[in-house]
C-alpha cells in the first residue's frame, strides 16, 4: 500500500529521518496541489517553533527543505569509490552506474523552482554574489546558477551552472565538499579553491586558479586538475587538459572585456551571442574566416560590433530578429 503524507511524516522529513522513497513521496505530494504547499509551510513553521535553535523565517524554511531533499545524494559518493577489481570491464560499468545514479538524483533535485533559487545575470552584465556558506560567485553575462533554497551542505554543497562563472569556494571546518553540476552531466568536486567554469552549447571548460578539483565526466572518467590547468571539451565529448598561455583571456569577461588571440570571426560571433543573447549571421564564408586579436571592452553588442566593423571593414545590418555581417557596402 502506498504511504500517505501525514503530519508526522512531514515532521520526520524536517528532522531528516525519512527514506529516499519517503522524500520522493513528499516532493510529489508537494507539487500536486497549491493547498499541499500551503500546508507544508504551515507544518514547517510549527516544526521550527518547537526548536529553540530555529526562528520563523520563510526564506530559511525553504532553504531547510532543499537541504533535506539534497540528503538523497548521500548514497552516491564519487569521492569515496572503493578500489575496483582488476577486471577493467567491471570498473567501467561501476563508474557508469555511479554516474547514472548521481545524474538521476541531481535531475530530480534541481527540476522544481520550489527546491532551488536561481541567480541569473542579464545579457551583457556580470553578477557577483555570496552563497550561504560564504563562497563567492561571479556570473558571466547571460548565465544562471541554481542553488538549494534550504541551507545546502547535507551532505554536499551542490549547485547547478548554465553559462559561465568564477567561484571562490570557502573551505568549511567539517570539509564539506562543494559540487558544481554543468549541462550534459559534467561534475566538478572541490573542497576550497578558486576556479572558473564554462557550460554552454559550444562545450565545457574548467580553469583552476588555486587549490585542486576533480572532474567527473559523462562516461565516468575522472580528471584531477592542478593550478594553472584548463580542461576543455567539445559538444561531441572530446576533451583535453592544457596550460593556457594567456590565462587572462579566460576571465576577461569579469572586466566586461573580450580577449581574442588570432580568433576566427565566426568564433568571435559565438562569444558575442553567448554574452549578449542576440542572433548574428555572417553572410560570406570568407568573412567568417577572418581573424582578429587583442582585448576590447564592450558593455553591449553594438560597441563591440562597431569596433569589429572598423577593423575588418565590414557592414553591419540589423534585420528582423538578427544582425547580419557582410563585406557588402550599402
Amino acid at each position: 500500500m502506498r504511504e500517505s503524507v501525514t503530519k508526522q511524516l512531514l515532521f520526520d522529513f524536517f528532522d531528516g529521518n525519512t527514506t529516499c522513497v519517503q522524500r520522493k513521496l513528499v516532493e510529489e505530494w508537494l507539487g500536486s496541489s497549491s493547498a499541499h504547499e500551503e500546508l507544508f509551510y504551515q507544518y514547517l513553521d510549527e516544526w521550527e517553533r518547537k526548536g529553540p535553535q530555529f526562528f520563523p523565517d520563510g526564506e530559511r524554511a525553504r532553504q531547510t527543505y532543499h537541504a533535506l531533499l539534497n540528503g538523497r545524494t548521500s548514497a552516491v559518493k564519487p569521492l569515496e569509490l572503493v578500489p575496483p577489481p582488476p577486471r577493467q570491464l567491471n570498473r567501467a560499468w561501476a563508474l557508469r552506474l555511479a554516474v547514472a545514479a548521481t545524474v538521476l538524483l541531481t535531475a530530480f533535485f534541481f527540476r522544481s523552482p520550489l527546491l532551488y533559487r536561481s541567480y541569473e545575470s542579464a545579457p551583457g552584465e556580470p553578477y557577483a554574489f555570496a552563497l550561504p556558506d560564504g563562497s563567492q560567485v561571479t556570473l558571466n553575462a547571460n548565465s544562471c546558477l541554481r542553488v538549494p533554497r534550504f541551507s545546502f551542505g547535507h551532505p554536499v554543497r551542490e549547485v547547478q551552472l548554465t553559462g559561465e562563472a568564477e567561484f571562490s569556494v570557502t573551505h568549511t571546518q567539517d570539509h564539506t565538499p562543494f559540487r558544481v553540476w554543468m549541462d550534459d552531466n559534467y561534475q566538478i568536486d572541490v573542497l576550497g579553491t578558486e576556479f572558473t567554469a564554462y557550460s554552454r552549447e559550444r562545450g565545457k571548460r574548467v580553469y583552476l586558479k588555486e587549490g585542486k578539483v576533480k572532474l567527473l565526466l559523462p562516461k565516468g572518467e575522472q580528471i584531477y586538475l592542478k593550478p594553472g590547468h584548463c580542461f576543455s571539451s567539445s559538444p561531441g565529448g572530446e576533451f583535453s587538459v592544457s596550460i593556457p598561455e594567456q590565462p587572462q583571456a579566460l576571465t576577461a569577461w569579469k572586466e566586461q572585456a573580450f580577449y581574442f588571440d588570432n580568433t576566427l570571426l565566426s568564433e568571435v560571433v559565438e562569444q558575442i551571442k553567448e554574452r549578449f543573447a542576440i542572433t548574428i549571421r555572417i553572410r560570406e564564408q570568407a568573412l567568417a574566416n577572418r581573424r582578429i586579436g587583442g582585448m576590447y571592452r564592450a558593455k553591449n553588442a553594438d560597441e563591440l560590433l562597431g569596433i569589429l566593423s572598423e577593423l575588418l571593414d565590414m557592414t553591419i545590418t540589423k534585420k528582423s530578429g538578427y544582425i547580419e555581417l557582410s563585406t557588402t557596402k550599402p
